[in-house]
């Protein structure tokens, strides 16, 4: 086990130094390197072990072959006009060649420019591949840790005193840095497509069909899909719609939405004067083109767009997190024209099933021709059944599957509501289509900050009535509400202790990534023009700045105090600091030892001198490090200090 004493020993050699600054910038760069780049890199790394001396000319040639054909092999299949014109293929590029020309250089033990200054480099790609929290953590640890390298190579000291001299450094530029991150003037990027960046699992809880068996909408994971940061609070729960796509053909087992070659043209009529609300939201890979938007979007999103059904889509599969802002006005409805095609579509059923279903809408039809009442009847008619939500899939009769639902099973969740409520309200006359995207929990929310999760998928019903399509909540029919089974009282509280725990780990996430991985222009004026409207805001914010100063003050004067690596060194510090207080320096090269003789004789009447030199050479070099020797020691130099020369 190393001591502090045995650290302090340590003095690294420049390639020792480089060696270390290499393992720690490459450690989240292994991530990236195909599997034959890695080999090269452990081949390299077994030579650079091996060759003590300078490798010979034939060593260093064979690296340099072994490593283009590494290369060649790793981004074999990649090399056309189409990949060598993503950043991303030639940022890989560069770190394969920095790997090779650096295990070459290596090879030569000559410290060089290049050599210096690629850990440097190899840490700036590093931040064009991988994004989140984990990663910012790991650079600013990276900058501290190259700092201390460098300083240990200049100092030509031990690695406690590099360390200590490293946090010193660091601390002193930590305010310097936190304000000038804050106002340096910001060049606009909306959302950069660099730093930070690499998280690719794919997050969704559907994808355009909704099936009606085993295949459906349920998906019960804690996995977030998206996280949604509000301008304000975070609304209602019974606003909270996020909507996906639209499904309009019923193909008995599942729904699907209109044929692609139907085109939904961008043009839409909205005539809801609702407050409306902005948002920001932080989409995960989904591979598909959606953007989720609050019903109802207001505009389209920048770079994406927003058909007459309110859908908004990009223009490629999303493989990577993107961040929107959008405005929503939180409706249950919006007003448009229906044309001949749609109408055709959205009252189409098939009258060969579902007889016990079409026959109570025909009652429904007779009696009343107004589409309002009509859409009454039918949510009354799903509460007259007795309805339990269940999460179980049962085993529903596809060809019929309202009547098996309505009238037999009575159990399902919401793609069997939504699905017969739309199937009922096209017998009863009434436009009607599935929504498929997200309804989220305000439960699950922390001030404007609100996650939404896989196990949040759901589906609802929209009827054409009035002019309008207007939102209808099937799942709010019925009457039992089946909670999980095989939990207890403990388990479930500890399970929601567990999750308001992660809750709150992924606010403090959203919160750095918001003001810190993406704080940009926008923010930095955002955060101005409330702190002019705000003097309490401008008072909290210096304070919390001198607060930072006083920390770091603190931090430095702790690592700027003198270490000693022995119990009877750290004693008599007290009394060096004194000596020296008074003008009696110690010489250079002079010992311990020699330098308290001088002192005790000139002055022979401080006789507690002599007394400490016996004690220190007593614990020191005679290993005496008892309890009693030690307060021995430490009583005679509070003596000495305290004595009058």
């Amino acid at each position: 086990m190393l001591s502090l004493a045995s650290l302090q020993n340590i003095r690294p050699t420049p390639l020792q130094l480089l060696d270390i600054s290499y393992i720690i910038v490459l450690l989240p760069l292994l991530l990236i390197l195909k599997v034959p780049m890695l080999i090269f890199a452990f081949i390299a790394l077994a030579l650079i072990k091996i060759h003590k001396n300078p490798a010979k000319p034939i060593v260093i040639m064979g690296v340099f072959i072994l490593g283009v054909f590494a290369l060649f092999l790793s981004q074999y299949g990649a090399f056309s006009f189409q990949g060598l014109s993503r950043l991303k293929l030639f940022l890989e590029l560069l770190v394969y060649i920095l790997v090779i020309v650096v295990s070459m250089q290596r090879l030569t033990r000559v410290v060089n420019f290049y050599l210096l200054i690629s850990p440097i480099l190899l840490l700036a790609l590093s931040l064009f591949f991988f994004h989140g929290m984990m990663m910012l953590i790991y650079v600013i640890f990276e900058i501290f840790f190259l700092l201390w390298m460098i300083l240990s190579h200049r100092m030509g000291s031990n690695l406690v005193d590099s360390f200590r001299a490293s946090m010193v450094m660091f601390m002193y530029s930590l305010p310097w840095v936190v304000v000038l991150f804050i106002f340096f003037p910001r060049i606009s990027f909306e959302h950069p497509n660099y730093g930070f960046r690499g998280e690719v699992v794919r997050h969704t809880g559907h994808d355009g069909t909704m099936f009606l068996d085993n295949k459906s909408l349920l998906v019960p994971s804690n996995r977030i899909v998206m996280e949604v940061g509000f301008e304000d609070a975070v609304p209602p729960i019974g606003t909270l719609y996020f909507r996906g796509s639209i499904l309009y053909i019923d193909k008995k087992d599942h729904w699907e939405p209109l044929p692609s070659y139907i085109k939904r043209d961008n043009q839409y009529y909205y005539s809801n004067q609702e407050p409306k609300i902005s948002y920001k939201v932080t989409l995960y890979p989904t591979n598909k083109k959606w953007l989720y938007l609050l019903d109802m979007p207001s505009f389209a999103v920048k770079k994406a767009s927003l058909d007459k059904d309110l859908i908004s889509q990009v223009k490629k599969n999303i493989d990577e997190p993107i961040y929107y802002q959008a405005t929503s006005s939180l409706s249950d409805h919006y007003t448009t024209q229906l044309d001949r095609y749609i109408y055709k579509v959205t009252t189409q059923f098939d009258t060969n099933s579902n007889r016990k279903a079409y026959k109570e809408a025909i009652k429904i039809k007779n009696s009343t021709n107004d589409s309002e009442k009509r859409a009454k009847a039918i949510i009354k008619l799903f509460q007259e059944q007795n309805l339990t939500y269940s999460l179980k899939i049962g085993s529903l009769d596809l060809n019929n599957s309202t009547d098996s639902f309505l009238f037999k099973q009575k159990y399902g969740y919401c793609v069997h509501f939504a699905s017969s409520f739309v199937t009922m309200a096209r017998m009863v006359g009434i436009p009607s289509r599935v929504v498929t995207g997200y309804k989220s929990d305000r439960s699950n929310s922390i001030n404007n900050y609100l996650p939404v999760r896989e196990k949040d998928a759901h589906a609802w019903a929209e009827l054409y009535i009035k002019g309008a399509w207007r939102r209808y909540e099937a799942t709010s029919t019925a009457s039992i509400i089946e909670a999980d089974e095989n939990t207890d009282t403990n388990q479930t509280q500890t399970a929601k202790n567990q999750e308001k725990l992660n809750l709150y780990l992924m606010y403090i996430k959203y919160k750095v990534e918001t003001w810190i991985l993406y704080y940009s222009n926008i923010r930095q004026l955002q955060l101005l023009k409330y702190a002019k409207e705000n003097p309490q805001f401008v008072l909290f914010f210096i304070l919390s700045i001198l607060v930072l100063v006083l920390a770091t003050f603190v931090i430095i004067s702790y690592f700027r105090r003198p270490i000693c690596g022995d119990v009877a060194l750290c004693t008599i510090q007290p009394l060096l600091k004194h000596l020296k207080k008074i003008g009696y320096k110690r010489e250079r090269d002079e010992t311990l030892h020699q330098y308290l003789q001088r002192y005790a004789e000139d002055n022979p009447n401080n006789k507690y001198i002599l007394e400490i030199d016996r004690y220190y050479e007593k614990i020191y070099y005679g290993e005496d490090k008892s309890k009693e020797s030690v307060q021995a020691l430490k009583r005679v130099v509070r003596e000495a200090i305290n004595a009058k020369d």
